[in-house]
């Protein structure tokens, strides 16, 4: 049950990790002025961005760090689960091959 839970989350985590990238390159079509960016992305992102920028400075000049800061976090949260579970690291093993 527990593994079921863990499998879960690192679905989730990777899931989450690819809407990050989609976003970050959406985010440099920006800078030839072209405004790309699904609602849907912005829904499922912008929740996240705002609660890591309310405990951390994420912007230095230009830059905005929140991505790489919430990448960070989930691999942190991957590393974890599989730590704890390595069951679920030789069952998603399997599924890669």
């Amino acid at each position: 049950m527990i593994n079921t839970i863990f499998i879960a989350i690192i679905i989730f985590t990777e899931l989450l990790f690819y809407i990050v990238f989609i976003d970050v390159i959406l985010s440099w079509v920006t800078l030839v002025w072209l405004n790309i960016r699904p609602k849907f992305i912005a829904q499922i992102i912008d929740p996240i961005y705002s609660f890591i920028k309310s405990f951390l400075p994420t912007t230095f000049w230009p830059f905005d760090f929140t991505p790489i800061i919430l990448i960070m976090i989930l691999y942190f949260i991957k590393w974890l689960i599989i730590i704890l579970s390595p069951w679920v690291q030789s069952t998603i093993n399997n599924y890669i091959k």
